[in-house]
This record gives structure tokens, sequence and C-alpha cells, in this order.
């Protein structure tokens, strides 16, 4: 059983999503139900996972709704956030780093939980078959091995390469002979390994 103030956020939700295919920031559901702090919104929306009426993920926006029987609602395909510029000392799934979210249908991803897309900047793994402008799904759950291609995160920027790992001696390959390979000297991490690509054809 949930009050009102928690239907009125569930409505809320489900119309945010409805409209713009993402859900609603803490702020934002906390101005819409007119409550003073986002942690007054973040029992509400434990509440209505308890109610198993929404599902949540670790992502900024990571809501979805879930029909009676615990199903998510819109069975075609589910919102994953989509990364802009990675703020330095942040995790990449930091709200601040979120530009928007892009609906993914279900048959693309297995794992949705911490899926994220990045935005192809420059030529460097054409070869590949990654081209600029495209979007890359990355899954940071899956393990990643050698020849694998990953996004890193290098001097606090995400890069998209091929991982190359012999006998120990690791480094980011370009798929583009005109691109160096990088062979990082400072603290660099990995932050998934690409499952997809999306493209927009015009």
């Amino acid at each position: 059983m949930i009050n009102n103030k928690q239907l009125k956020l569930l409505e809320y939700i489900k119309q945010t999503l409805d409209n713009l295919g993402f859900p609603p920031t803490l702020s934002e559901m906390a101005e819409e139900i007119g409550v003073s702090s986002k942690n007054a919104v973040f029992k509400m929306l434990k509440r209505l996972e308890q109610e198993k009426l929404i599902e949540r993920d670790s992502t900024a926006r990571g809501i979805r709704i879930l029909n009676p029987e615990g199903d998510m609602v819109g069975p075609s395909g589910f919102s994953v956030p989509l990364v802009g510029t990675v703020t330095a000392g942040t995790p990449i799934l930091a709200e601040e780093n979120i530009d928007s979210w892009v609906n993914l249908p279900t048959t693309m991803v297995r794992n949705r939980k911490d899926v994220f897309v990045l935005k192809v900047q420059g030529e460097s793994m054409k070869d590949a078959g990654i081209l600029d402008g495209d979007m890359v799904i990355v899954d940071p759950k899956k393990e990643v091995r050698h020849r694998d291609v990953i996004v890193a995160l290098l001097h606090d920027e995400a890069t998209v390469k091929r991982f190359i790992n012999i006998e120990g001696r690791k480094y980011l390959k370009a798929e583009n002979p005109k691109y160096k390979n990088i062979h990082p000297k400072s603290e660099w991490s990995v932050a998934g390994k690409v499952v997809g690509v999306i493209r927009n054809i015009n």
C-alpha cells in the first residue's frame, strides 16, 4: 500500500518516461511532489521499489516502471544513460556526466544494469567499424580480454580503443593507421567493454 504522495511520484515518473523516454532527476521529483529534500524522494522511491512498482539500479536515473507481475513495462525497449564529458574524480555514471538518455531494444543487451552509451569522437577506430559520431554500448560488468574493444578512462577522458595484453604488457590499440597506439604511462582504468554500436544513417 502506498500513500497519495508516493502515488503522485509514481505517476510523475510514468509520465516523464512516456514523454521523454527517460525518468526525472531527484531534484525534479522533489519539486513536482512538493518535498524539500532529495532524501525524502529517495525514501519514497525505496517504498515504491519495495511494493514492486519500480525497479532501480545504480545509475543516476536508473528507474524502470514494473507492471503488477513484476515485469518491466514497455518490453520493446529500455533507457540507458548517454555519457558526455567525464568530470575528474567522479564515477562515469555520476549525474553530472550524463548528457541524455537513449532507448535500446531489450534484445540488444542482456545485462542492463550499469550499461551506458558513449558517443564516439574521431576516426581512430574506423577499421573496426566504429565511426565518428557512432554511439557505442558499454557494459562495465563484462570481463575484458585481449583484443576486446573497450572504453578506457585516461587523464579523466573516455577513449574507445582495442585492449591489447601480451604477456602482461598492456596498451590501447587504434584501428586506423593514421592514429598512434596509446601506451599509458600514468594511471588509467577500464570503464567497460563495448558490446554494440549504434549508427544514425542519414
